[in-house]
C-alpha cells in the first residue's frame, strides 16, 4: 500500500535487502582473504559457507517468499525482455514493481553464478598456498579436484563481470531514468511514480513472515553443515 505521507510502495522486503547487502560484503571478503591467503584462508573458507548458506536460503525464498522475491514474479521469457528493452531505448515509461524482466534474469544469473563459485570451492585445493584443501576436497578424483580448482580460480572473474554490468545497469537507471534503484534496496521502497501509472491501482503484493525467513535460513545452515561433515 502506497503511503500518502511520502507517496512511496513497499516493494522489497527485509530478507531480500538482507540478502543483497550481505552478499555483498562476503563476496568482496572471500574475494580479498582468498587473494592474500595464509592464515586468511580461514576467513576465506567460513565467508564461503555463509554465501553458501545464503544462496540456499534464497533460492527457498524465491518460491515461498514475499510476491516480488518470487523468481515467478519476476523470471520472464525472451519476448518480455525486448519488449521491455524497446521500451527503454525508444523512452517509452516503464513500471516495475519489482526486477524488470532484463533485471530480473540477471539476478537469476548471478545467484547461480555465485553458487557454482561457491560449490566449486568446497572441492578446490591449492597446493601454491601450502596444500589448502576445501572441506570436500579429498571426498573425489584428484583429476576433478584439479578441474574444479582451475574453474574456482577462473569463475571468480566472470562473477566480477556480472557484479559490475550489475551495477552499472543501477547506475544506467539513475542517471537515465532518475530511479534509484541502489536507495530502494536499502529502503524497500520505492516512488509510486515508478510503480504504477498515474490513476491506477498499485499492485497488490503479499510479504512473508519474517519467522518464515528465519525457518528457511537455519534450514540451509543445517544442509551446509551436513555437507561439510561428509568430507
Amino acid at each position: 500500500m502506497a503511503d500518502k505521507l511520502d507517496k512511496k510502495v513497499r516493494v522489497w522486503d527485509l530478507p531480500v535487502r538482507l540478502f543483497h547487502w550481505t552478499l555483498v560484503i562476503l563476496l568482496v571478503t572471500s574475494y580479498f582473504s582468498g587473494r592474500a591467503g595464509g592464515d586468511w584462508m580461514k576467513l576465506h573458507f567460513w565467508s564461503g559457507y555463509t554465501i553458501l548458506t545464503l544462496l540456499l536460503f534464497r533460492i527457498a525464498w524465491g518460491f515461498v517468499g514475499s510476491t516480488t522475491a518470487r523468481f515467478s514474479h519476476f523470471v520472464k521469457g525472451p519476448a518480455a525482455w525486448f519488449v521491455y528493452l524497446k521500451d527503454l531505448l525508444t523512452g517509452r515509461r516503464t513500471y516495475d514493481v519489482g526486477h524488470n524482466p532484463v533485471g530480473g534474469i540477471m539476478v537469476l544469473v548471478l545467484i547461480f553464478a555465485v553458487l557454482a563459485q561457491a560449490v566449486a570451492g568446497l572441492f578446490s585445493a591449492d597446493t601454491d598456498m601450502g596444500t589448502v584443501n576445501g572441506p570436500l576436497a579429498n571426498s573425489i578424483p584428484d583429476k576433478w579436484v584439479d578441474r574444479l580448482t582451475s574453474f574456482h580460480t577462473f569463475w571468480v572473474n566472470v562473477i566480477w563481470c556480472l557484479v559490475a554490468l550489475h551495477v552499472l545497469a543501477a547506475i544506467t537507471y539513475l542517471v537515465w531514468k532518475r530511479q534509484n534503484l541502489i536507495g530502494a534496496m536499502f529502503t524497500g521502497r520505492k516512488p509510486l511514480e515508478h510503480v504504477a501509472e498515474a490513476g491506477k491501482p498499485v499492485p497488490t503484493l503479499s510479504f512473508a513472515s519474517g519467522r518464515l525467513a528465519i525457518s528457511l535460513l537455519i534450514a540451509a545452515a543445517a544442509i551446509v553443515y551436513f555437507c561439510l561433515r561428509l568430507g
